[in-house]
């Protein structure tokens, strides 16, 4: 936790509590935080008055320098949401795997940034439409968690929200720009394979998804097919790895005439060390981008199985060959 680095925003009229408290509670795990402001004023008040300096504003950070972002309640998230500036920041955190904590009305913020399509949110129940309305799903439940989002319905869940945000990087995804995680799998003939064997020298999308026997496993690992041979046709390679044992994989693989190969990590270590072990130890379902020289691009949890509808996907993919 010594190395981490949080945003922590700022405007006015916040929720006094869901600031300070995750503020001092990181700082306590040796954490780094900073107050990121709009720009729009050098000193903020709280719903109930009490004062917060911001320390730097949106407009002079990169989602780059930091692991995360925590987004306090109150009436602030209402300010916060019409700066392209804390967007940007939200868009592109989320885009990298890092994490998303909103409390309260703080999920307006994320809503704004559409990032929350298809992810299980939850916050005060005031925006429940709102959330609805943009593609998330609400649930009535004190905090929740989809992937790299965290989210809490008010100040009395700060106690088990800080748990998760703590937790959260006790697994946290390889970061971006830097050189993938070793691994080893088993391929289609048995054998153990490092995973830097597969990809070496070639652009390669990653795929981990739960278990074959899931009911989205079932239909999406067909429709790959298409992206794979798209991918093949660039110069690249399409993979993807879960948990089943290599015979299981390799009866489906047969049976439904798979373009792309399937790999086991019946171990979990490979899941473990991309960050994306889920329940029960299965993968969640995560996507990623390894350019020819083995630096990872993007990265992007992907729960429904459809890779090619997140944000940026289209996009990284089409520069995933030029590095």
């Amino acid at each position: 936790m010594n190395n981490r680095r949080i945003m922590i925003f700022i405007e006015n009229l916040y929720q006094e509590l869901e600031l300070w408290y995750p503020l001092l509670r990181l700082k306590e795990e040796g954490v780094e935080t900073k107050l990121v402001g709009t720009g729009s004023s050098d000193l903020y008040s709280g719903r109930n008055g009490f004062p917060a300096k911001p320390e730097v504003t949106a407009s002079s950070i990169t989602s780059r320098d930091f692991d995360g972002i925590i987004i306090p309640g109150g009436f602030a998230p209402d300010y916060l949401r019409r700066y392209p500036a804390i967007i940007n920041l939200v868009k592109e955190t989320f885009q990298q795997g890092k994490l998303i904590g909103a409390l309260c009305h703080g999920p307006s913020v994320l809503i704004s940034a559409d990032i929350i399509r298809g992810k299980r949110i939850t916050g005060n129940r005031a925006i429940r439409d709102d959330i609805v309305n943009a593609g998330g799903e609400y649930v009535d439940f004190h905090t929740v968690v989809d992937g790299n989002i965290l989210t809490a319905q008010g100040p009395n869940d700060l106690p088990v929200f800080m748990k998760e945000v703590i937790g959260f990087f006790s697994q946290t995804k390889p970061r971006l720009k830097s050189p993938f995680p070793e691994g080893f799998l088993y391929d289609a003939q048995l054998e153990i394979i490092n995973l830097s064997s597969v990809v070496k020298g070639t652009a390669a999308v990653l795929l981990f998804f739960d278990s074959i026997a899931s009911p989205i496993a079932q239909k999406a690992l067909v429709d790959y097919n298409r992206l794979s041979e798209s991918i093949h046709q660039l110069g690249g390679i399409f993979l993807a790895v879960s948990i089943d044992s290599i015979y299981v994989q390799k009866e489906f693989s047969n049976r439904l005439e798979l373009a792309y190969p399937l790999y086991s990590d019946v171990s979990g270590d490979t899941i473990r060390a991309f960050g994306v072990k889920g329940k029960n130890d299965l993968a969640e379902w995560a996507v990623f981008m390894i350019d020819k020289n083995g630096i990872l691009r993007y990265s992007e949890n992907c729960p429904g199985g459809d890779i090619e509808s997140l944000p940026g996907f289209k996009r990284h993919l089409e520069t995933l060959f030029n590095y």
